[in-house]
């Protein structure tokens, strides 16, 4: 009985999901048509009056015999295994166009383990597997009982050759030696700190486009409604300037609570549990979510903190690995976490808390540049098409005059690249502040050039290249920029020679 069990387990021979997969395909399928036919139904009910509900329901369940079918298809050709000889993970799946994914073993970047909401109600997981060089995920498993995807993820992410034991038990992680819990109360300090300038303009941009959305289905359906856009612009400029101001209040504080919510839904009971060679990440409220972050493939770690945050003694870190940008949204991350806790984290990837003792400032000319691109330039375009508009518009001119010098001003103080025998650091920002931590062993190559307008300045710029992304530092010292170049090469060469 044992042997049977154990076979039937096996990643090395095809197998399917785990059945309730059927459902989950159903579901989807069904919001799939909702999410990309919602206005055409929209308009199917409301301007069709005299249709019949024997056809209604008629309708429902030919489409809804159909996307059954189709779920049972996907489900029965989707299969997955491990072929041990080429050492590489194998899908075959499609119902008319069939396809067959194989990712190496040693080209797997993460394993992530995830329940979102529909899959804790049957109690199944589901498993992505990430690789260098991609924004998104290459291959989802959905539908895995938690022994299989612990299993799989455990082989996956295994330095050496492995075969898995199947036991009657779960088989859970190996124990960390240390774990980390980011409270509820830091998350909320997080979440009223963080991004309310971005909610606040994606509010606006919402709003927006609802309008838009709601006249443009209007009118496909041929009501005599419509929302006029020149009367509602009017209507709004009539009122006074406190109107204005509490409506952009509201909006602000809007966006703030919903930044929180959002922030406490997300990553809810975040913990980070550590092993010799990883770091697990597991949050989330309704999507629960497990990414890990593998220490050797730790590129740059970021930490993102303002004013405020610093006073809470909150701040936002993430960890880029090798392959993700800075901008994607599978990059590992950690909000809410406190300096104690972040310099454990960070000394558990480098076995030391980075330390600078020398820094190089941007030159005054960079200020220069940026303020002949930013507010000289547009001001001689806005003269040359429209002579009136700064006369006729000079307050909202001087505003953001103001505005963009002071951001410029702000962020020019900011600046700084750190270095030390081990490590780079560069900062920057306006109100967050970011500070992008590199070991310089770990950097693919670095570039120094100079423009020949500069020379005379004797100033430049130093690029930092890593498989994370691209890093530059401007309008720096070139002389000192050009000596910290040639130790940070010998330090990579040599890094490359005892790797060897």
């Amino acid at each position: 009985m044992q042997k049977m069990e154990q076979e039937h387990n096996s990643f090395f021979q095809p197998q399917r999901q785990s059945r309730t997969g059927i459902v989950l395909l159903f579901l989807y399928s069904i919001g799939q048509v909702i999410k990309n036919s919602w206005a055409l139904i929209f308009i199917f009910f409301f301007k069709k009056k005299d249709i019949s509900p024997v056809f209604i329901v008629l309708f429902i369940i030919a489409v809804l015999i159909l996307l059954i079918v189709s779920a049972v298809l996907q489900y029965y050709n989707f299969k997955y295994y491990i072929d041990p000889e080429n050492e590489e993970f194998v899908i075959h799946k499609g119902i008319i166009n069939k396809s067959t994914i194989k990712i190496k073993k040693d080209k797997i970047q993460e394993v992530n383990i995830s329940q979102p909401f529909i899959h804790r109600i049957f109690n199944i997981y589901k498993l992505e597997i990430d690789t260098p060089g991609s924004s998104e995920k290459e291959v989802s498993v959905s539908a895995l009982s938690r022994q299989n995807a612990v299993d799989l993820k455990k082989y996956l992410l295994s330095e050496n050759d492995l075969k898995i034991e199947n036991t009657n038990e779960p088989v859970e992680e190996k124990t960390a030696p240390q774990s980390i819990r980011i409270s509820t109360l830091s998350l909320l300090k997080y979440g009223f700190t963080a991004n309310y300038v971005q909610s606040f303009f994606a509010l606006i941009s919402l709003g927006i486009y609802g309008i838009f959305q709601v006249n443009d289905l209007l009118d496909k359906a041929d009501f005599e409604t419509r929302l006029n856009y020149e009367e509602l612009t009017s209507q709004l400029m009539t009122f006074s300037v406190p109107v204005i101001a509490g409506l952009i209040f509201f909006v602000v504080i809007l966006g703030v609570l919903i930044n929180v919510i959002r922030t406490l839904i997300r990553y809810y009971n975040f913990r980070i549990a550590e092993n010799d060679q990883r770091l697990s990440l597991e949050y989330g409220l309704f999507n629960t979510k497990n990414a890990i972050v593998t220490k050797t493939k730790v590129q740059v770690i970021t930490e993102t903190q303002n004013w405020i945050q610093r006073k809470l003694n909150v701040s936002f870190i993430r960890f880029l690995q090798m392959g993700k940008g800075e901008d994607e949204k599978n990059v590992s991350s950690v909000p809410g976490i406190h300096q104690s806790e972040k310099e454990k984290l960070i000394f558990s990837i480098w076995k030391q808390e980075p330390e600078f003792k020398h820094a190089l400032k941007p030159n005054f000319r960079w200020l220069v540049v940026n303020n002949m691109k930013w507010i000289i330039f547009p001001l001689v375009l806005i003269c040359i098409f429209n002579k009136n508009l700064l006369m006729d518009y000079w307050l909202i001119v001087l505003a953001y005059f103001i505005i963009v010098e002071l951001f410029l001003v702000v962020s020019f103080l900011n600046l700084r690249l750190y270095y030390s025998d081990r490590f780079i650091r560069l900062r920057s920002g306006f109100w967050d502040i970011h500070y992008r931590t590199f070991e310089i062993e770990k950097l693919q190559t670095v570039k120094i050039s100079q423009y020949f307008w500069q020379r005379k300045a004797n100033i430049g710029s130093i690029i930092l290249y890593t498989s994370a992304g691209r890093f530059s530092f401007s309008a720096v010292d070139f002389l000192k920029a050009k000596r910290l170049f040639n130790y940070m090469i010998y330090t990579i060469e040599k890094s490359k020679n005892h790797s060897k």
